[in-house]
């Protein structure tokens, strides 16, 4: 089996709390744990773009507006996407969210009802997507193992590893 790696695109390596918009074909990849990447497409102009969210929403008002959250991120993407050079319609955006895995045992309780992070992180995702009207094609969520994910993003194809569970 031909190396997903052993490609004349440009490839992106994306670090938690980072985004990329691709203006030409591209290859981005990330390791997922509990944050989540939100891959859009626009199939219109063959452009796309990945992002790698740590935390669900930005809680303090005064924090910088950041990309390690869910929601500015995919704010962030679909603006670019939809009013930049690529000039995508929502309705044209082609969705795909990644991640959330419970891979700590950490929660948190958020209004009488306990989460992980990354299941709030997926709702995030899920409510941002929605606000904007973009639909969800692919969801790959949650479990207990984290990911590796790589995004083509010319043709909005994403490929997924999980990654073994190590035994303690």
């Amino acid at each position: 089996m031909k190396d997903i790696m052993d490609t004349d695109l440009p490839v992106v390596n994306l670090h938690p709390g980072e985004l990329f918009v691709a203006q030409e074909p591209t290859l981005i990849t990330t390791i997922l744990g509990s944050c989540v990447s939100v891959c859009l497409f626009c199939p219109r102009q063959k452009v796309g773009a990945m992002c790698h969210g740590v935390m669900p929403v930005r809680s303090d008002l005064n924090m910088e507006d950041s990309f390690r959250f869910v929601e500015t991120s995919v704010r962030y993407m679909i603006e670019v996407l939809t009013h930049g050079k690529a000039l995508c319609p929502n309705a044209g955006l082609v969705a795909k969210i990644f991640g959330g895995a419970d891979v700590l045992d950490v929660r948190f309780d958020t209004v009488g009802k306990v989460e992980t992070i990354g299941a709030m992180n997926i709702k995030a995702a899920r409510e941002a997507l929605a606000r904007y009207n973009v639909s969800v094609a692919v969801e790959k969520v949650g479990g207990v193992r984290g990911c590796k994910i790589f995004f083509f993003t010319h043709t909005g194809d994403v490929l997924m590893r999980r990654i073994p569970q190590l035994n303690s």
